[in-house]
C-alpha cells in the first residue's frame, strides 16, 4: 500500500471525518475539512500552472492555512520547500534559484518582504487579506470542487528542506514521501502517539522536527494545537486550557519557558493531562530537566537526537534519563546507528568515531549537489546496495551501547535548533568594508545549544565599535546567525604552504579570551 502523508490523510478523514484535526488562533478544522482544503488547494495550484515535480515554496506564519498549503502542494504532486520567514533576502533568493521554485506561497503580512522575488517566481497569497493583483488561495478555494490529483509513489520527491552546509549557501535536503511516512510511524511508535493525543505545537513548520507534528497528527488522528510562544504564562495557560498531552520542544524553547527574568505562574495550573515532553536540537541540561519535572510532574521526558539528512537517529528512554543524563540514547525503531572509525570499522566502547545512520528515514541526498551528496550519502561493504548517512557527528558509545555526542567534524554551529555554517557568517562579516578576515565558531551555551562567535581583523588594525558591526550584521543575517561574541585580533596567523588561516589557533585564542573551552572530546575518553 502506498505510504505517504496524503494517503494517511485520506484514511484518517474517512475514519474520523468530524474529529478536530488542527486548532489555530483564527479557526479550527476537522479532518474532513482539512482534506477538502488540501484537495481544493491542489486544484488551485494546478490551475495556476503547477506541474508534477514542480517546487513550491511555503513562506508563511504558523496557521491552518500554512498546513493547507503544504498538504495542497503534496496533493498537487509538487515538491514543497519550507522557507523560514526571517531569512534575509540573499538566502531566500538562493533557495528560490537553487530549487528552481516556480511559485512561492506566502501571507499578506510577508508580501512586502518577498515581493522583490516576483521576477524569479510566482507569488501566491496563502493567508491574509485578499489581494486582487495576486492569486489568493483561500479566495480561490471558494470556487473550485475538491478532487483527487495525487498519483505519486512512496519514492517520489515530497520536500526539499534547506539546511546550512559547511561551506557557502544552504544545501537542500531531498526528502521522499516514504521518508515522511516512515518518520511519522517511527516517532509515533516510541512516543506512543495515539488518537486521543492533544499535541501542543510551539515549533515552526519550516524544518523537519516541526513538520513531523503535522505528520503524526494526520497519521494517528490526533489534534494539533498551534501556539506562538511569546510569553511563558500564555503557553502554560494554553497547556492547561486545552488539556495538552504532548509537548515537543527544543532546548531554546525550554530556556524561554523557564526564563528567570520573567515572572512565571505555573503553580496555579493543572498540567496533569501532559503525558510527555520531547526535545531535540541540542542536549537538555540538568537544570532544564529539573524545571520540566517540577512543573510537569506527570510528564515523561524524551531526549532525542538527529539530523535532517536522516530526520531522527536516536532517543533516550525517559526511564534512563537519570542513569545516563548526558546520553543521546540509542537508535530509533527500524534504524541502525553505528560509530565507525576512518576505516569504516566499528569503534569499541568509549572510543570516538563518526555517527553513521542506516534505515527507513535516510533521505535522497542534496538537491542538485552530487559532490556533497557523495561525501555524506555513501555505501558500506557490510550493506551492499544500500545508502547510509555519514553524519560528520563525532560520538562514542559506552559499555551498554548508549551514545554520547562529542562534536561536529565539519565545525557546524547548532544554535536555537538551527545548523549554522561558519562560512555563511564569515562571508557576511567580511562584507563590511573595514573587515579583512573573519573566523566563526561555536561557543558552548547549553541554553541554546551553542552561541555563534566570530573573530575578525580590520584594515586599520583597530577594533570596530561593537554596536556598529552588530548593526551591519543584523541587516545581513537572520537573528539566529548574528554572533553573540565579536573578538578583534590585530592579525591572524597562517598555516601550511597554501597560506590558509590557522583556524585552530584562532579558535583556541578566542576561547582563551572568552574564558571558556570548546567541547572537543568527552571528559575521560580518548579522541578517535
Amino acid at each position: 500500500m502506498l505510504r505517504s502523508i496524503p494517503r494517511f490523510l485520506l484514511e484518517t478523514a474517512e475514519r474520523l471525518p468530524d474529529k478536530t484535526a488542527i486548532v489555530g488562533r483564527e479557526r479550527s478544522v476537522t479532518f474532513s475539512q482539512l482534506l477538502d482544503e488540501a484537495l481544493a488547494t491542489a486544484v488551485c495550484l494546478r490551475d495556476l500552472g503547477i506541474q508534477s515535480g514542480d517546487r513550491i515554496g511555503i513562506c508563511m506564519e504558523k496557521t491552518v492555512d500554512q498546513v493547507s498549503a503544504i498538504l495542497g502542494a503534496m496533493f498537487a504532486n509538487a515538491v514543497f520547500v519550507p522557507i523560514l520567514p526571517r531569512l534575509k533576502a540573499p538566502n531566500i533568493r538562493h533557495i528560490i534559484e537553487n530549487s528552481g521554485m516556480v511559485a512561492m506561497v506566502t501571507d499578506s503580512e510577508r508580501l512586502g518582504e518577498v515581493v522583490e522575488f516576483a521576477d524569479i517566481t510566482k507569488l501566491v497569497i496563502g493567508h491574509g487579506d485578499i489581494d486582487q493583483s495576486r492569486p489568493n488561495l483561500p479566495y480561490m478555494r471558494r470556487f473550485v470542487t475538491p478532487r483527487m490529483a495525487f498519483d505519486r509513489i512512496g519514492n517520489d520527491n515530497a520536500a526539499i528542506i534547506y539546511s546550512s552546509g559547511s561551506t557557502g549557501r544552504p544545501k537542500g535536503i531531498l526528502i521522499a514521501h516514504r521518508n515522511l511516512a516512515d518518520g511519522a510511524d517511527i516517532i509515533a511508535e516510541y512516543l506512543g502517539t495515539h488518537q486521543d493525543e492533544r499535541i501542543g505545537c510551539v515549533l515552526s513548520f519550516n524544518f523537519d522536527y516541526g513538520l513531523n507534528q503535522i505528520w503524526q497528527t494526520i497519521r494517528k488522528g490526533a489534534t494539533l494545537y498551534l501556539h506562538e510562544l511569546a510569553l511563558p504564562n500564555d503557553l502554560f495557560a494554553m497547556l492547561e486550557k486545552e488539556s495538552i498531552t504532548a509537548l515537543p520542544v527544543m532546548p531554546v524553547i525550554i530556556t524561554k519557558m523557564f526564563d528567570k527574568r520573567l515572572k512565571r505562574a505555573t503553580g496555579n495550573h493543572d498540567f496533569s493531562a501532559l503525558r510527555y515532553v520531547c526535545s531535540t536540537g541540542g542536549r537538555i541540561s540538568e537544570d532544564m530537566i529539573k524545571d520540566l519535572r517540577s512543573t510537569f510532574k506527570s510528564a515523561r521526558i524524551f531526549s532525542m537526537f538527529g539530523l535532517t539528512e536522516a530526520f531522527r537517529s536516536t532517543y533516550l528512554d525517559p526511564d534512563k534519563l537519570d542513569i545516563h543524563p548526558t546520553s543521546v540514547g540509542k537508535a530509533i525503531p527500524d534504524c541502525q546507528v553505528m560509530v565507525l572509525d576512518e576505516n569504516g570499522e566499528e569503534c569499541p566502547p568509549n572510543v570516538v568515531g563518526e555517527l553513521v545512520h542506516r534505515g527507513a528515514t535516510v533521505t535522497k541526498g542534496y538537491w542538485q549537489d552530487p559532490e556533497n551528496t557523495a561525501k555524506v550519502f555513501r555505501s558500506h561493504p557490510r550493506f551492499p546496495g544500500e545508502t547510509l548517512v555519514f553524519s560528520g557527528d563525532r560520538v562514542y558509545k559506552d559499555d551498554e551501547g548508549y551514545l554520547y555526542f562529542v562534536a561536529r567534524a565539519d565545525d557546524m554551529i547548532k544554535t536555537q535548533g538551527f545548523r549554522v555554517s561558519p562560512t555563511e557568517v564569515e562571508t557576511e562579516v567580511v562584507r563590511h568594508p573595514d573587515v579583512v578576515d573573519a573566523v566563526a565558531f561555536a561557543v558552548p551555551n547549553i541554553a541554546v545549544g551553542e552561541d555563534v562567535g566570530c573573530a575578525y581583523t580590520t584594515v586599520s588594525g583597530e577594533p570596530l565599535p561593537e554596536h556598529v558591526l552588530l548593526q551591519f550584521l543584523k541587516s545581513q543575517l537572520p537573528r539566529h546567525m548574528v554572533p553573540a561574541y565579536l573578538l578583534h585580533f590585530d592579525s591572524f596567523p597562517i598555516t601550511g604552504n597554501a597560506g590558509k588561516l590557522d583556524r585552530k589557533w584562532i579558535k583556541q585564542a578566542s576561547f582563551e579570551r572568552l574564558g571558556t573551552t570548546p567541547l572537543v572530546t568527552a571528559p575521560g575518553h580518548p579522541k578517535g
